[in-house]
C-alpha cells in the first residue's frame, strides 16, 4: 500500500469513529422509525397482495427501510456538523469530501444491514419463503442498493440551508422516492413512459435486483447490479470533485 492511499485509509478510520459516536447517540430513534414502519408496511400490504406479489412487497418494505436510514442519516449527519461548524473543521483539512461522506455512511451500514436483515427474516416467516440459501447475494445486494442512495443524502446535505431545512428535504425526498418508486410492486405495471421514467431512480433497479435474486432470474440481477454499481461510481465522482465542499 503506498503512502497516499495508507493515508486515506487513516483518515477514514478517524472520520467514521467521529461518525459512529454521532449515530450511536441517534441510533435508537433512527432504528425505531426505520424498523417499525416498513413492518407496518409488509403486514399490511401481505394481507393484500396475491402469492406472486408476496416477493415484492417483502423487497419493498425493505427498500424503504434502507433508502430512508441511508438518505437520513448522510443529510442529517452534514446538517449537524454545519450546526457545530465541526463541517468547517472538516472542510479545512487536506482530505477529500468522498472520504468525509463515506464515513458519515459506513457509520450506519451495520445498523442498516441489521434492519434489513430483521425484516427480511420477518417476511420469510410470514410468506413462508426460504432465503437462507440466498443470503450472501441478498446482502451483496443490499450493500449495492446502499452505495447507489448515498450520493442522494450528500446533496440534500450540502445543499441544505439549515440542520431544519435538511432533515425535512431528507424526510421528504425519501419519503417520496419509496412510495412514487415501483419498488412494493412490478416497474411493468407503468405506462412505458412511466417506466422510463422509474429506470432513473437507483430504488427501482434495488428493487429489481433483490426480487430477481429470491426469483432467480440471473440476467435481471445482472442488469440491476451493473445499474446500481454506475449509480454508486457517479456519486463517488460527483462527490469527489469537491462540489460545494468549500461552501457552507
Amino acid at each position: 500500500m503506498n503512502g497516499s492511499a495508507l493515508r486515506t485509509a487513516y483518515q477514514t478510520y478517524d472520520a467514521l469513529e467521529m461518525a459512529m459516536r454521532a449515530t450511536l447517540r441517534e441510533i435508537g430513534v433512527l432504528l425505531a422509525f426505520v424498523i417499525i414502519f416498513p413492518l407496518g408496511f409488509l403486514f399490511f400490504l401481505g394481507q393484500i397482495a396475491t402469492p406472486s406479489l408476496r416477493a415484492q412487497v417483502l423487497v419493498g418494505s425493505v427498500m424503504m427501510e434502507m433508502a430512508l436510514l441511508n438518505i437520513n442519516v448522510v443529510a442529517q449527519g452534514i446538517g449537524q456538523d454545519k450546526l457545530s461548524k465541526l463541517y468547517d473543521l472538516w472542510v479545512s483539512f487536506p482530505i477529500s469530501p468522498v472520504v468525509y461522506v463515506a464515513s458519515l455512511a459506513l457509520s450506519v451500514l451495520p445498523f442498516s444491514l441489521g434492519s434489513a436483515l430483521l425484516t427480511l427474516a420477518a417476511g420469510a416467516v410470514y410468506f413462508h419463503l426460504n432465503l437462507i440459501p440466498l443470503l450472501l447475494p441478498l446482502l451483496l445486494g443490499l450493500l449495492l442498493v446502499w452505495a447507489s442512495t448515498i450520493g442522494i443524502g450528500f446533496l440534500i446535505g450540502v445543499y441544505g440551508r439549515s440542520p431544519r431545512a435538511i432533515n425535512s428535504n431528507a424526510q421528504f425526498v425519501g419519503i417520496v422516492m419509496t412510495f412514487f418508486a415501483p419498488i412494493f410492486y412490478p416497474v411493468s405495471v407503468l405506462p412505458l413512459p412511466l417506466q422510463y421514467v422509474a429506470y432513473a431512480w437507483p430504488l427501482t433497479w434495488g428493487s429489481s435486483l433483490l426480487v430477481s435474486i429470491i426469483q432467480g432470474a440471473a440476467n435481471q440481477v445482472l442488469l440491476a447490479s451493473l445499474a446500481l454499481g454506475a449509480y454508486a461510481a457517479l456519486w463517488l465522482v460527483l462527490i469527489g470533485t469537491g462540489l460545494r465542499w468549500r461552501q457552507v
